[in-house]
């Protein structure tokens, strides 16, 4: 029997616990890709994890930073041409029998805008089942390295936009914000059965736990950021940002879901066990309200910079019409129930604090940098740098990532004038194998 029903309930639980790398977002970069990740100028995660960021100038020295970055999707070519038509392709067609789950998350996780170099190993092998009356065992072969032990997830805090005008250092905004979490923890039953072929049990549950929350909203905004000390080649910058936020909706659930078997194992039905409590406010309902905000630091001499910020300090989330509903299977009619619960309650919620260090050495054709960054859910670190040589630029980088591996990052570029073309190679493991694979990227830069 192939990996079919199987192979998908394990690539499903799989997917927060590979996707948490990839949540640390897309970088379509390929000068950032080949520094291993490592951001550099006044963009990016410098002035969206550092307020004091935005009144540092460019540093001349380092040979300019793009204006516009252009990416160059040749994974998508390179996707199409494997998968043509995708909505009649077997591999990802889960009524068929080739479906592969287990591709189909890999995708998600690498999405095809970069070329693939390498592909991480897709492990598929035949599942073995042992099945009698009063007995049942799976042995899942390879796949079954890929189920997590730990609790995993995804998430994190993002902002995805924040227009605003700014008069001598205060700028006024009105930023978009949002805070997902989604993690899960396979009970003690279920991955021994998964993980380590124990054979099922008679009247047992098998279950996960899960909990997630998501919300969102706006916050009016006012921030500072102004050297107080120094001049333009040795200063000290200071930056602060008062937010207001103003919570459009959110939801946060815990729950366990699974299945219960019979007694005997196979001659009784098997029975799915769930049951979760939901706490949400919906769009319409009164506003979420609560209010934080974002300090940062930076010192500049000569070559060198250095620079810390922490964002969402103290941004706790008060929700004064709160509903809550609570989920449960109802083995007498077979069905889900939900039963409404109090109404109209208050409940709070908070963000997770997020922050970046960063260090940057730029002397005459050479940059060198590092920072240790982390958007709400786990820490990553980078180091990098570049070598300038007449119109090309070599680079190399190292990084750390959520689940501290390392990885490497390599490239170089091509510079004529205003328009520059730069190629990164990039080592992970987002994906469901226990090797790395290999990704390039490709990109135009303005200057």
């Amino acid at each position: 029997m192939r990996t079919s029903v199987v192979g998908t309930g394990v690539a499903v639980l799989t997917l927060g616990w590979a996707a948490q790398v990839a949540g640390q977002g897309l970088v379509f970069d390929a000068r950032r890709v080949g520094m291993g990740g490592l951001a550099l100028g006044r963009s990016s995660s410098l002035v969206r994890y550092n307020v004091a960021y935005r009144a540092v100038p460019a540093n001349s020295g380092r040979h300019g930073e793009p204006k516009v970055t252009i990416p160059i999707p040749l994974g998508l070519i390179q996707f199409f041409h494997d998968h043509p038509n995708i909505t009649k392709d077997p591999a990802f067609n889960p009524d068929s029998t080739g479906f592969n789950p287990i591709l189909v998350v890999n995708t998600l996780l690498n999405l095809p805008i970069y070329y693939e170099v390498k592909q991480a190993p897709t492990p598929t092998n035949d599942v073995i089942f042992g099945i009698g009356r009063d007995s049942l065992r799976a042995n899942l072969g390879a796949a079954a390295q890929i189920v997590p032990e730990d609790q995993f997830g995804i998430g994190g805090s993002s902002r995805p936009l924040d227009p605003g005008i700014g008069i001598r250092g205060v700028r006024l905004s009105v930023m978009g914000w949002l805070h997902d979490e989604v993690g899960f923890q396979l009970g003690d039953n279920l991955l021994g059965f998964l993980r380590d072929s124990q054979p099922a049990s008679a009247n047992t549950a098998y279950t996960v736990n899960g909990d997630g929350i998501l919300e969102g909203g706006l916050a009016p905004s006012i921030a500072y950021a102004g050297r107080i000390a120094g001049d333009s080649t040795m200063g000290f910058y200071v930056g602060a940002a008062a937010h207001y936020y103003l919570g459009i909706a959110y939801a946060r659930t815990s729950g366990v879901g699974g299945f219960r078997t019979g007694n005997p194992i196979l001659g009784a039905p098997v029975r799915p066990t769930i049951t979760a409590v939901t706490d949400y406010s919906k769009a319409g309902n009164a506003l979420g309200h609560g209010v934080g905000g974002d300090v940062g630091v930076a010192w500049v001499s000569g070559p060198i910079e250095l620079g810390v910020g922490v964002n969402d300090i103290g941004a706790t989330l008060t929700w004064s019409d709160t509903r809550r509903d609570t989920l449960l299977y109802d083995t007498t009619s077979n069905a889900l129930r939900t039963t409404p619960g109090p109404n109209h309650f208050t409940t709070k919620t908070k963000l997770p604090v997020s922050y970046i260090a960063n260090v940057a050495y730029s002397l005459g054709l050479t940059t060198l940098g590092a920072d240790v960054l982390n958007a709400g859910r786990g820490t990553t670190i980078h180091v990098g740098g570049e070598q300038r040589v007449g119109l090309f630029s070599l680079r190399g980088g190292v990084a750390r990532d959520q689940r501290k591996r390392i990885e490497f990052g390599w490239g170089g570029g091509l510079r004529f004038a205003a328009i520059g073309f730069d190629v990164g190679f990039w080592t992970h493991t987002n994906s469901i194998s226990n090797e790395r694979g290999i990704t390039m990227a490709t990109s135009l830069s303005i200057y």
